[in-house]
This record gives C-alpha cells, sequence and structure tokens, in this order.
C-alpha cells in the first residue's frame, strides 16, 4: 500500500472522529440507525469527505470504538473505500475493514478500495496512522493483464510491503488455473517485486518448472534489449529446427519504435533472417515494415540448389486529421519469387494467394481550389500468370467540375444564365508502365525490363451542361469530351521476308492521337405501386430508372493503310495498338445507348407494433438493370450484346450478385454469330456470351455479428503481424463466446467456347467453407475448404481443432489437401503479456 493511500485513510479517520465527538457526550454508547446517512466537514476543510451505510453507525466512547454496518462507504477526493464493517479506534489511531458473512456462510462485502482505474481487494485491512505500518490478509490486485495475490502482507514505514503465500498469474479467477507460487517476496509500490523461490503451479499442482529469485517489474519502465526464445521445430522437410529466435531492440532515443530481429535455421541448411520495426506517432501515423531474406536448400540429390527469397511488407497510415492537405499511404507486399507458397510457416496465409499487390499513394488536396495532386507507385504480382505490373510511378492531375463562366456577367440580377451552369472538369495522367515475366526479376535482367517500359500522358477535357426539363421530372445532361494521347512509343508495321510474315516494328518515338465526343443524356425516375389482393395493408414499390443517350465521335484517329507482303496485303492498323494509351476504332463511332434499372421495395405493417400504425420496409430487389447499345455507323451487327445485371440481399449477411451477357444475333453450326437476328432464324431471343452468379454469406446469430464487428475495433488497437492480419479478417478469429459461424462463399462461372463445337460452353465452379462451432463450451471445430464442383475435387482443406484453457489454449491445425499438406500442435497462452510463450510441433507433408 503507498503512501499516497495510507495519509488518504487516516485523514479520513481523523475527520470522522471530528464529526463524532461532539455528540458522545451524553451516554457511554450511542446507536445510530438510520440508513445512508451523508456528513460533510467544516468550512475550513478543502474538499468534501462523505460517508455511510446501510445499516446502522455504532460508538462505543467506553472502548473509543466507531462501527459502521452494512455496505460502509467513504469516499474523499475521489478514493473509494468499501466493506460491509468498517472499526475505527480513536485510541490506537487503526482502521480496520472487513467481510461478515450471510446465513450460508459466505462472506458479504468483501474491504476494496478504488482510486481512479486502480483497485484492490482483501479479506482484512488493519492499518495504523500514526506509525504508517499495516497489516492485511488475502490481498488481491490486478495491473493491466497482471494479477497478484498475497496471502499474508505486512507494510512498513518506509512503504515496502511484505508478504508471504503470494500468486502471480495473468488468470482473473481467485482459484486461478495457472500461477507462480511465490514463497516468500517484497513490493516497492510502483517499482518491483522482488522474490525467493517460485514455482509454476497449474491447476492447483506445482510443476517442476521455476526459478530459485526473481523480479517481476509493477510499472511501466524503459523499453530495454533482449533474447526472444525460438521455437523449436524437431521434425520438418528442412530437418531440425530452430525458428524465429529473436533479439527486441527498442529505439532509445524515441519512444515512438521499436524493432525486432528474428533468424531461423534449419540442420539441413535452411536459414531464415527477418525484421520487424513497428512506429506510431499517436495523432499522426502509425505502421509496420517486415523484411525478410529466405534461402532454401532443396532436399537430396538436388541438395546444392539453393531458392533465394526476399520479402518486403511495409504498411503505413495516415491519421485523418494529420494534415489536411496532404496524405500519404502504403501498403506494401512484395515477394521476390512471385509465390506464397514458399514459406517456412505451414499457416501463412499467404500460401493461398496468387496475387499480391502493393501500392505507395502520395496526395495533396489545395484548400479552397478544385485541383487534386496525386503521385503512386504500384506493383502488382501473379503467381499463377507468373507477370508482374510495375506502374512506376503515375502522376495525377485531377480539377474537379467547377464553373468557369460564372464570373463573365458584373451584375449578379435575375436568374442564372444558361452558360453559367456549364461545368468544367480536366484529369491529367502521367504513367510509367511495364509487364514483364518474373524470371526477368529474379535473374536481375533489368536491362528487358527497361525494354518493356511505356510511358506516355494523358489528358481528358469535359464540359457538361444540365437542364432539367417537365418541371424537373425529366433531365437532359449534355457533355462534349476531348482526349489527347501523348505516347513515346509506337509501332510501325513492316514485311519480313526471312520469317515470311508481317512484325512489329517498336519505335522508341514520341506520337500524338486525339478524339473529341459528344453525347447527350435523357433519364428520369418512375414510381409504380401494387397493391396485393387480401391484404390492404401490404403495397410493393417499384422504382424504374430510364437512361437513353446519343453518342457521336467522329473519326480523328492515327490510323493508316500501307500495303506490305508479296500479295500486296493492305493492312489497316494504328501506329499505337501497342502503346499505352491506343486509340479507338478508326472510324466515325454514333451510339445510342439505353438502360433499365429497377428496384423492389416491400412496404407492410409492423407485426410487432399492435397500438401504433407503423409500416416497415423491406427491400427484395436492389438492383435489376438491362443496359446495351446500338451503333449507326457499323457495317453489321450494329446492336451490342444485352447486359444484364440482379444484385439481392433478402436477408442481413446475404448477398447475391448475378451478371450476365446474352447476343441477340443468330449463329451458324460452328458457333459463329453472324449478321441475322436469332429469332428469325428460330433460334429464340438470343444466346448467353457469359455468365456468372456469386453467393455470399456468414451465418452466425446478430450477438455474435456484433461481437466479430467488435473484435475487429478491438484488434486496430494492438501492434504485430498477427492483430493486423485479424484486424482486417475478424471472422476468423477463435472466439469462445461466439458459438458457431459458417462463412459460405459460391462461384459460377459460365463463358461461351467457339473453339470447341462439342462444347459450348465452359462451366466452373467453386464452393468457399469456413467457420467454427463450440461443440462445449472449452472445444471449438474450425473449417477452411475449398471445393472445384467442375472437378469434383477438393483444391485446399485446412481442419482446427482448439482447447480453451481460460488463460491457455491447446490448438490442431491439420492441411490434409493442397499444396502445403500439413499438421501442427500449438500450446500458447491467451494474455497478450505472453503471447511469445508458446510451444509448437510441426510436421511436413513427407512425412504425413
Amino acid at each position: 500500500m503507498s503512501k499516497k493511500y495510507s495519509i488518504t485513510h487516516f485523514f479520513v479517520v481523523g475527520l470522522l472522529i471530528i464529526l463524532l465527538t461532539p455528540s458522545f457526550y451524553a451516554q457511554d454508547s450511542l446507536e445510530v440507525k438510520k440508513k445512508e446517512r451523508i456528513y460533510r466537514t467544516d468550512d475550513s476543510m478543502d474538499s468534501r469527505v462523505s460517508f455511510s451505510c446501510t445499516d446502522s453507525i455504532v460508538a462505543n466512547l467506553s472502548s473509543n470504538k466507531i462501527s459502521m454496518y452494512g455496505s460502509a462507504i467513504v469516499e474523499y477526493e475521489g478514493i473509494k473505500m468499501t466493506a460491509d464493517l468498517i472499526e475505527l479506534d480513536t485510541e490506537k489511531k487503526e482502521v480496520y475493514c472487513i467481510y461478515t458473512l450471510d446465513e450460508e456462510g459466505n462472506r458479504v462485502g468483501i474491504p476494496k478500495f478504488e482510486d481512479g482505474s486502480e483497485s484492490f481487494t482483501a479479506a482484512t485491512i488493519r492499518y495504523n496512522f500514526e506509525t504508517e505500518k499495516g497489516y492485511i490478509e488475502e490481498l488481491k490486485t490486478q495491473q493491466e493483464e497482471m494479477y497478484l495475490q498475497m496471502g499474508v502482507a505486512k507494510r512498513h514505514e518506509n512503504e515496502q510491503v511484505h508478504f508471504t503465500e503470494g500468486k502471480f498469474t495473468t488468470c482473473e479467477l481467485d482459484d486461478p488455473h495457472f500461477h507462480f507460487q511465490l514463497s516468500k517476496a517484497v513490493m516497492v509500490p510502483n517499482e518491483r517485486i522482488a522474490t525467493g523461490p517460485m514455482n509454476l503451479w497449474v491447476k492447483g499442482i506445482p510443476t517442476p518448472l521455476g526459478l530459485p529469485f526473481s523480479v517481476i517489474p509493477t510499472k511501466d519502465q524503459e523499453a530495454k534489449s533482449g533474447f526472444i526464445a525460438p521455437m523449436f521445430v524437431p521434425v520438418s522437410q528442412y530437418g531440425f529446427g530452430l525458428q524465429e529466435l529473436g533479439y527486441y531492440f527498442p529505439i532509445k532515443k524515441s519512444d515512438q519504435i521499436q524493432t525486432t530481429f528474428y533468424g531461423s535455421l534449419y540442420s539441413r541448411g535452411t536459414f531464415e533472417i527477418k525484421n520487424q520495426t513497428d512506429y506510431l506517432k499517436r495523432y499522426k501515423y502509425k505502421g509496420v515494415l517486415n523484411l525478410g531474406y529466405s534461402s532454401f536448400r532443396q532436399p537430396f540429390p538436388a541438395d546444392s540448389i539453393r531458392n533465394q527469397k526476399i520479402v518486403v511488407q511495409w504498411r503505413h497510415q495516415q491519421e485523418v486529421k494529420a494534415n489536411p492537405f496532404w496524405r500519404f499511404n502504403s501498403s506494401v507486399n512484395f515477394q521476390s519469387d512471385n509465390s506464397g507458397k514458399t514459406n517456412l510457416d505451414p499457416l501463412s496465409e499467404s500460401h493461398y494467394q496468387n496475387n499480391f499487390n502493393s501500392d505507395i499513394n502520395l496526395i495533396r488536396s489545395f484548400p479552397g481550389k478544385p485541383v487534386t495532386i496525386g503521385l503512386k507507385a504500384a506493383l502488382k504480382q501473379n503467381s499463377a500468370s507468373k507477370n508482374l505490373d510495375a506502374d512506376l510511378p503515375t502522376l495525377n492531375v485531377n480539377v474537379n467540375r467547377f464553373f468557369p463562366f460564372k464570373g463573365l456577367r458584373k451584375e449578379k440580377i435575375g436568374g442564372e444564365k444558361f452558360y453559367e451552369k456549364i461545368g468544367v472538369t480536366y484529369n491529367m495522367e502521367a504513367r510509367n508502365k511495364a509487364i514483364f515475366a518474373d524470371t526477368l526479376l529474379s535473374n536481375k535482367r533489368y536491362d528487358l525490363i527497361q525494354d518493356k517500359m511505356q510511358n506516355g500522358i494523358q489528358h481528358r477535357l469535359a464540359m457538361s451542361y444540365p437542364l432539367q426539363l417537365f418541371k424537373k421530372i425529366v433531365t437532359l445532361n449534355t457533355t462534349a469530351n476531348y482526349n489527347l494521347r501523348m505516347n513515346f512509343q509506337s509501332v510501325d508495321k513492316r514485311y519480313d521476308t526471312d520469317l515470311g510474315t508481317i512484325v512489329n516494328d517498336t519505335l522508341q518515338e514520341f506520337g500524338m492521337s486525339h478524339n473529341a465526343a459528344f453525347q447527350t443524356e435523357l433519364s428520369t425516375n418512375l414510381y409504380a405501386y401494387y397493391s396485393f389482393v387480401g391484404n390492404s395493408g401490404m403495397k410493393m414499390r417499384h422504382v424504374m430508372t430510364p437512361r437513353i443517350s446519343m453518342r457521336f465521335q467522329p473519326n480523328t484517329s492515327s490510323y493508316k493503310t500501307e500495303i506490305l507482303g508479296p500479295n500486296n496485303e493492305e493492312v489497316y492498323y494504328s501506329p499505337f495498338e501497342n502503346s499505352l494509351y491506343r486509340e479507338n476504332a478508326g472510324r466515325d463511332i454514333g451510339l445510342i445507348s439505353y438502360s433499365l434499372n429497377n428496384t423492389f421495395e416491400l412496404k407492410h405493417r409492423n407485426r410487432n407494433d399492435t397500438i401504433a400504425d407503423e409500416f416497415t420496409k423491406t427491400r427484395i430487389i436492389d438492383a435489376f438493370s438491362i443496359s446495351g447499345n446500338y451503333d449507326i455507323f457499323k457495317d453489321s451487327m450494329q446492336f451490342s450484346d444485352i447486359a444484364l445485371q440482379l444484385r439481392i440481399a433478402p436477408v442481413k449477411g446475404l448477398s447475391i450478385v448475378s451478371r450476365a451477357s446474352i447476343s441477340p444475333y443468330a449463329w451458324d453450326n460452328n458457333g459463329i454469330a453472324y449478321d441475322q437476328y436469332a429469332h428469325k432464324n428460330g433460334q429464340g431471343l438470343g444466346r448467353i456470351s457469359s455468365a456468372n452468379i456469386s453467393t455470399t454469406y456468414t451465418f452466425t446469430a446478430k450477438e455474435s455479428r456484433d461481437r466479430i464487428n467488435k473484435t475487429q475495433e478491438l484488434m486496430g488497437d494492438h501492434w504485430g503481424a498477427d492483430f493486423q492480419y485479424y484486424a482486417l479478417n475478424p471472422h476468423e478469429v477463435i472466439d469462445f463466446a461466439i458459438p458457431w459461424k459458417i462463412n459460405l462463399t459460391h462461384t459460377f462461372f459460365v463463358n461461351l467456347n467457339n473453339s470447341d463445337p462439342d462444347q459450348r460452353y465452359r462451366q466452373n465452379q467453386n464452393l468457399v467453407l469456413s467457420g467454427d462451432v463450440s461443440f462445449t463450451e472449452r472445444w471449438k471445430l474450425g473449417l477452411n475448404s475449398s471445393y472445384d464442383l467442375k472437378a469434383m475435387e477438393l483444391t485446399q482443406t485446412r481442419l482446427s481443432l482448439t482447447r480453451d484453457m481460460h488463460c491457455w489454449q491447446l490448438s490442431f491445425f491439420w492441411t490434409p489437401v493442397g499444396g502445403q499438406q500439413s499438421f501442427l500442435v500449438r500450446f500458447n497462452a491467451t494474455s497478450a503479456l505472453f503471447q511469445s510463450a508458446k510451444l509448437e510441433l510441426r510436421k511436413p507433408p513427407e512425412f504425413l
């Protein structure tokens, strides 16, 4: 107990004596029975002191004792003491707090002390405010995630507390599942606890694990460097190993950055070096940088071959209010081998990924001006295509809509003129882009990567004029667009006599192309209401949004015609067909486009409300749209495919999106479409060119869904890669408070196939099932599996079995199907304080 607490306790005792003494002259013993009595000091005191009890206050002058019974409370300057019995000895100048027993022998009103966020409880508290010595039994206190229990404790004049039969743990139960038994110890308040022999107890049973002595800090101290124990891997495809032997190194000159180095070594020669640096500046930014280098040695007989891998992961987030004009964010996930499967961790989520995206953004806005400038560097990696798509960099200048002609009229008299409604927008994009095979990077062929670079500048200028017709029922919007493309690469076609074919020569020279377009669009909203027969209290609302537009784009392209080859073949092409910014078709374009969007909403009486005449709205169809166009300048097959889209969310958590494309033209026996409508050829309204439907749903209770959202918020307050991952994927957290949850995703694709007359359509279906269920209060079973319905095989499956032991957790992970078949047994503490205390046993694919 600190000196601050002791002075406060007995200052309150002295005030009680002063207040109650004038009432003791009339008789030796006085008993006052009045609930919730409140006393206050006289005007000479700086602060108000109040105390109360629900039973009685008894003062005995012969023994100089004052007793308060029944939920006694003493409050002073934010400090609060409670107990079922508080006794004051005015002669010895002592205060004594203790609990009482009810009829069944249970403790009632256990003494408790509170000061803001700090508190402790004890069976008894006795303190002498003159000698500043105290005696405490069964004290229990908490500091963040640490709990300390003392059997018998004595406080000395130097504020140190000597105690025996201590228990140190992160389990909040009175009888913890595990604790470190302290035979005897000394606590220096707000400093440390120095102990004698201590050992680990599990479920009340002592274990041989322990230390002859220890020093436990009890306050936030300056971070110090130190080693992090590794994980032992007895069996793996790389041999016996020590994984993630670490060394923590804080940056002492700043409390806003910390870094940790990790090393892994296996007996067959595989090793890995990693570094994780976390940084945080409150109200400004936060981020984490992970760097890794791995060297994998192949098993015999190819043990002389090594594969190297470099991993760079950087996530930087700037607070919204940090700077109103500058924004900087990054999300980098670079894999040098373009694969997530080369990883020492069998539970790595990157194993299931084919795409790795990285981007760094810097955005500048200008106050009071519609101008925004952005600079971006991006890299897209695809392990399936073995390609890398790099933007190094992209510069954007955006000018939002402004009205340049509003300043022409000096006197603002009368209504707004038509020319004042003309709005102008502008966009400029300067880009340097390259798509190349990942082998060029691994082989360090930077010269060939440079040859793949494409760069150019594109300008877009638009002027629009909106007009409301028929009392603002119909909107007419007219737009004029101008695009200027500036490329630094072009092609020139020639006939190669050696190869006997036409080839493209890439020219590293500047060239420009441009086009202008004029468009006008009509749109409106139509409403319809449908009543149901026999139910006057239910109606359906139908909202239709039709649009029709006309677009004219004259041919201003750079297409040219050349006669090439021995057969004088006529070739019509654009010199920018392989450039960064390409041209549209080299002809006049006249499009008449149409679209119709529909939403359906059901309005019905609220059955839960039998008094008020309230209605509930339920969205039946979020969107159902039909769209297409007709090109009046096209030679043949002027109608485009008809696009259909449906989006519904019938219940919370469920989303269904379906898209389809239908061609209105007939087709021959080879499946090739020709210029004749399908209905005239007896082939119906047309045929499906492509279709897909995607259905996703998370099955769980409403309370569990709210808890998943809350988990996502809590994870964002912690550092570390695991916390950051689960902050983005909160539904994957193993939470025993959620009895069950199932995440189900189904996708179905259909595409027209003209290359195979026996199979007109290519079909594919995938089903992904994930979730977990608690079949007892302490056991939880988890599953994550993907199934290819076309091939009728599992593509990846992982099973997990978790046992919750309150403050410890035992987990079993098994991947029987997929490219990383393995199992793992993990025993770890659930407290963040001991998150590094875990034991893992792994087994690689070839030993299954």
